[in-house]
């Protein structure tokens, strides 16, 4: 008798599509949403999900972002986050995108006209 188990990353888009100002490029984009796990085959049939992590991605800059509020990532995995809004507070940056600022403000700090610098 033999036995086949094996344990597979797994990628499934999520329905959530918000339009943001990027705090990370400083430009409108969009969020959209995507699960990744570990997946455990038992005779190559998916018997459980665990290690189960909801993202994030910008499209104006490609950022990927964690949530990190269990309660939004539910709804957003079960597929009803329509009204929900995520604020910079409900995620982690995981990956900056191209464009994006160094100091991750949306725009840079403006020194006043007539500012002298001793150096």
């Amino acid at each position: 008798m033999f036995f086949m188990a094996g344990v597979f990353p797994q990628k499934k888009e999520l329905k959530y599509y918000k339009t943001i100002l990027c705090s990370c490029c400083s430009k409108y984009g969009h969020y959209e949403a995507f699960m990744e796990c570990s997946v455990l085959s038992l005779f190559f049939i998916p018997v459980f999900k665990f290690n189960k992590k909801i993202h994030v991605r910008t499209t104006c800059c490609n950022s990927i972002y964690l949530i990190t509020n269990k309660e939004k990532a539910s709804m957003i995995e079960k597929g009803q986050g329509e009204d929900l809004f995520l604020k910079d507070e409900d995620m982690q940056l995981v990956q900056k995108g191209y464009g994006c600022n160094v100091t991750n403000k949306p725009y840079p700090t403006l020194v006043p006209l007539g500012t002298v610098f001793s150096g």
